[in-house]
C-alpha cells in the first residue's frame, strides 16, 4: 500500500469506530436511565449503562486517581500515538494490519475522548453471553480495539517468517 492509501483507509476506519461508538452511546444515554436494564434475544444480549473508572472488566478502577489518570490517559495516549507512529512509517504493512492498528486508535481514541470529557470513566452499555457465561459490560469501541487486535494476531500469523538478513515481504 502507498503512503496515501494507508493514510486514507486507516483515517476512514478509524473515524467509523469513533462515529459508531460516539452515536451508539449518545443513543443509549438519551433512551435508558442509570439502572434501566434491557434484555434482548432471551438474555443473550443486555444493555445496562454504567461509567467505568476502570478498563477492561474494570480493571484498574480501584486506583488512585492520579495513577489511573496517568495510565489510561496519558498510557493510553501514548500506545496511540506509537501505533500511529508505526502505521505511517511502516510500509511493509498490509491492508489488514493498516485496518486493524486503525480500529486500535479508533476505539482507544473515542474511549480516551469519554475518559476526558467524563472524569476519567468510560460510558459502557453492552452485556452478551449465555446463562452464566457473560462478558463484562463493554462498548462499540472495546469491539473495534478488540477486532483490531485480533486482526494484528492474525496477520501476524499469516506472515511467512524470513531468515535472518534476508528481505522481510
Amino acid at each position: 500500500m502507498s503512503k496515501k492509501q494507508r493514510l486514507t483507509t486507516a483515517v476512514l476506519c478509524a473515524v467509523a469506530w469513533i462515529v459508531a461508538d460516539q452515536l451508539t452511546k449518545a443513543v443509549f444515554k438519551q433512551i435508558l436511565a442509570p439502572g434501566d436494564v434491557k434484555s434482548f434475544l432471551a438474555g443473550s444480549l443486555v444493555i445496562l449503562p454504567i461509567y467505568n473508572h476502570g478498563a477492561f472488566l474494570s480493571l484498574g478502577a480501584q486506583m488512585s486517581d492520579a495513577t489511573r489518570n496517568m495510565i489510561f490517559i496519558y498510557g493510553v495516549l501514548a500506545i496511540l500515538i506509537g501505533l500511529s507512529v508505526w502505521l505511517f512509517r511502516s510500509s511493509r504493512l498490509g491492508r489488514t494490519e493498516v485496518v486493524a492498528i486503525a480500529c486500535i486508535v479508533g476505539g482507544g481514541l473515542s474511549n480516551l475522548f469519554d475518559r476526558c470529557v467524563y472524569g476519567g470513566r468510560v460510558f459502557d452499555f453492552l452485556n452478551m453471553g449465555i446463562g452464566p457465561l457473560r462478558t463484562g459490560i463493554f462498548n462499540v469501541a472495546d469491539v473495534g480495539i478488540m477486532l483490531g487486535v485480533a486482526l494484528l494476531l492474525l496477520a501476524g500469523m499469516k506472515r511467512k517468517p524470513t531468515s535472518p538478513g534476508s528481505a522481510a515481504a
